[in-house]
């Protein structure tokens, strides 16, 4: 059985732990941060005006709190009484005068530091319950992470990552350089570099790979990533980066930026590893076959497969196939239909 204890914190006494390094949010199990300014904003006014928030939870261990669940509520309250945002769409609320009576105030467009000494005073006092556990597991960590946000509107990546067995390599092969380029910061709040990362390990070591999450979700939590499907991985994106900064056309090298065309070359990518094929020549090869001028290619076959439904097994299928068709086709001199 699970051995946890509860504690009482107040707003302020979270901040001021938050910015001593004494809370983290460094478990692996924890989703980005997706909260817009009105959400933190609701969030401040239901403080403001006696509404419960849920509590939190936390492992102790090395003098801090690496917390499992509360990432968005504690960024929220940290950045709003840091002075980070000001509030919005939001109602009004009750301040206390002087003499005992009661106005109603509206408070959007106020930083921390703008609003009433009161109600200052009434978000730093607001009361926070913490459940904390010594000795917990990881798989204890990684299921108690996936009841507490059962039901809650998480991605499909946040869900499967929570069981990943090779979560760790999975992460350091996601700090490649080409997901800088390739994906904005939301994309990476929302782990798509991850999801690219499996889904690059399951077109280059799955039979008949499927991409939905039906197939993804369990590969996560089966597959061992060794040292050298690491290296392979990193050799690969490696390339992929290499040749984006050779395509002149920018329409064309943005393609290969494309996370459906990105995972989809990933087998024939490897495959011109092996085979000696230079960067450049890889290039050239990519800018042909992705010369589409109304479609991403010049298969009609591989465009009609990374349309609607292309993470079903079978458009999975075709798309490899057309590629490692194409490839032979420009670099062996094998016979190519289209």
């Amino acid at each position: 059985m699970l051995k946890q204890a509860k504690l009482e914190w107040n707003a302020r006494q979270l901040c001021r732990m938050v910015q001593r390094g004494e809370i983290k949010f460094d478990n692996a199990v924890q989703r980005g941060l997706v909260w817009d300014v009105q959400r933190k904003s609701l969030l401040i006014h239901s403080m403001l005006t006696g509404y419960p928030i849920p509590p939190f939870y936390a492992v102790k261990g090395g003098g801090c709190y690496d917390m499992l669940d509360g990432k968005q509520r504690t960024n929220a309250i940290v950045d709003f009484i840091s002075g980070k945002f000001e509030l919005e769409g939001i109602p009004e609320v009750d301040v206390e005068n002087e003499d005992g009576t009661m106005d109603m105030v509206d408070i959007n467009t106020l930083h921390f530091d703008e609003m009433e000494e009161s109600l200052q005073d009434e978000l730093n006092a607001y009361p926070l319950t913490v459940y904390y556990f010594d000795g917990i597991t990881d798989d204890e960590i990684s299921e108690m992470f996936f009841r507490l946000n059962n039901g809650k509107p998480l991605s499909a990546i946040e869900l499967s990552r929570v069981k990943a067995k090779s979560g760790d390599a999975i992460r350091e092969i996601g700090k490649h350089a080409l997901f800088k380029s390739a994906l904005t910061e939301k994309a990476f709040e929302r782990y798509t570099h991850e999801d690219i990362v499996v889904k690059s390990y399951a077109v280059l070591h799955g039979k008949e790979p499927s991409l939905e999450t039906k197939y993804i979700r369990p590969l996560m939590a089966e597959m061992e990533v060794t040292e050298e499907e690491q290296v392979q991985l990193l050799e690969i994106y490696d390339r992929i980066l290499a040749v984006h900064g050779m395509i002149e056309d920018k329409k064309v090298a943005k393609r290969i930026l494309t996370r459906t065309h990105m995972v989809s070359i990933v087998p024939v990518v490897w495959r011109s590893i092996e085979d000696g094929v230079s960067d450049k020549q890889f290039a050239e090869w990519f800018a042909t076959f992705f010369a589409g001028k109304k479609s991403a290619s010049i298969s009609s076959v591989y465009n009609d497969a990374a349309g609607s439904g292309s993470a079903r097994k079978e458009a999975v299928r075709k798309r490899l196939d057309e590629i490692a068709k194409h490839y032979g086709a420009f670099f062996h001199g094998q016979k190519m239909a289209v």
